[in-house]
């Protein structure tokens, strides 16, 4: 039984690592993230990441995610993947060279989240997207495990990512990540933590196995399981892809009301809901049928 700290009601509804109620979150909002900002700052500071993203007027900007760091000199954003060294940003994860990550090869049908609609799962778009009207057994999904992310999810059920971040450690070419889709993949799944920090090397991974795919004749679909928190830029870009290989975009909204969003993941909701806005409306009218 939780208990609020701010109104002192008590519920089974009320975290006890959280220590605020909804409901002040939603109406005393100044009071309840701070009381929540200790707790992040104490859980970040495990991993050597920033408990806020950071923004130093005197910072340079680094616009891969919505997030939008301004980075001090000396300081990291809030992924923990790019520095502010000497006046200069260095990425030290997330370009084409070094994209820190795991993979493993996923049997399908697999736990998609979208496995009601995903031509993997299901069949859907065959022939066009799929090798068989049904599951495509015998077939796998390349899953790409980002060890980054834009938000900082309180409960995140894949919270070991943050291992990665901080050790930097391993770390993939998109050029050698490409390379493990033989002729058994059908697909690719971007997934982590999150691929909204490591997008240039996302994309180029993806550009690189789609055209060898093309060569050889056979179906390749890039997907995306994300919180939808990427700059305009490389949204529209991850959802290009996908529309043209018939893959899926999966957005995770955690919360519609902002205050709850940023209890539970330490930043804003709307460069999430903006670019799902903005997908929707460039591609339903395209392509109106799944996937």
């Amino acid at each position: 039984m939780g208990r609020c700290s701010i109104c002192n009601s008590k519920s089974p509804l009320i975290s006890d690592s959280i220590g605020v109620c909804a409901k002040c979150i939603r109406e005393k909002s100044n009071e309840a993230l701070e009381i929540i900002g200790r707790v992040r700052k104490a859980t970040r500071e495990v991993f050597s990441l920033p408990a806020e993203v950071p923004k130093d007027p005197n910072g340079l900007k680094c616009g891969i995610c919505g997030n939008e760091c301004i980075i001090g000199v000396g300081m990291k954003g809030f992924c923990g993947l790019t520095y502010n060294i000497n006046g200069k940003l260095v990425r030290l994860g997330g370009n084409p060279d070094n994209g820190v990550l795991e993979w493993y090869y996923d049997p399908l049908p697999t736990n998609c989240v979208a496995w009601w609609f995903c031509p993997g799962c299901t069949g859907t778009g065959y022939p066009k997207y799929a090798y068989k009207p049904t599951a495509e057994t015998g077939y796998v999904n390349l899953a790409v495990f980002y060890g980054s992310c834009s938000l900082d999810c309180l409960f995140c059920q894949n919270w070991h990512y943050r291992n990665l971040s901080k050790k930097l450690n391993p770390y993939m070419s998109s050029e050698e990540l490409a390379s493990k889709v033989n002729s058994r993949v059908s697909c690719i799944c971007f997934f982590g933590g999150d691929p909204s920090t490591q997008m240039p090397h996302a994309i180029k991974t993806s550009e690189i196995a789609m055209e060898k795919a093309k060569e050889e004749r056979r179906i390749l679909r890039i997907c995306w399981e994300t919180n939808g928190n990427m700059s305009r830029e490389y949204a529209l870009k991850a959802a290009e892809l996908s529309f043209k290989t018939g893959g899926v975009v999966k957005f995770d909204l955690k919360a519609w009301n902002e205050n709850i969003y940023r209890a539970l993941c330490g930043v804003s909701n709307k460069p999430s809901f903006e670019n799902f806005k903005t997908i929707g409306e460039k591609y339903f009218k395209e392509r109106s049928e799944v996937p």
